[in-house]
């Protein structure tokens, strides 16, 4: 693994339960445009931002929850989609 790369999903999911804020940035760093992307598509420009960071919010708050039935980019993408609706109603 290369300094860049995240570890396995396993460690990265345990790790960022643990508090590892430097993982926690470079996860962020990774998943962000494809939040962003998400968020932009349903919500618009307007409020995308602010709906990726209540994902990151939210998705931080239910961590412990996340039982890796489908990837962590998954289930964060799922969370600002949830999200993105949620500020349309």
């Amino acid at each position: 693994m290369t300094e860049n790369e995240l570890p396995p999903e396993s460690e990265l999911v345990e790790r960022l339960r643990k508090n590892d804020v430097q993982l926690f940035e470079r996860v962020v760093k990774e998943y962000h445009s494809a939040m962003y992307s998400v968020a932009y598509a349903i919500a618009g420009h307007a409020i995308a931002d602010e709906v990726v960071q209540e994902a990151w919010i939210s998705a931080i708050k239910a961590l412990d929850k996340f039982e890796g039935r489908s990837a962590l980019k998954s289930w964060l993408i799922r969370i600002v989609a949830n999200e993105a609706k949620t500020r349309l109603r």
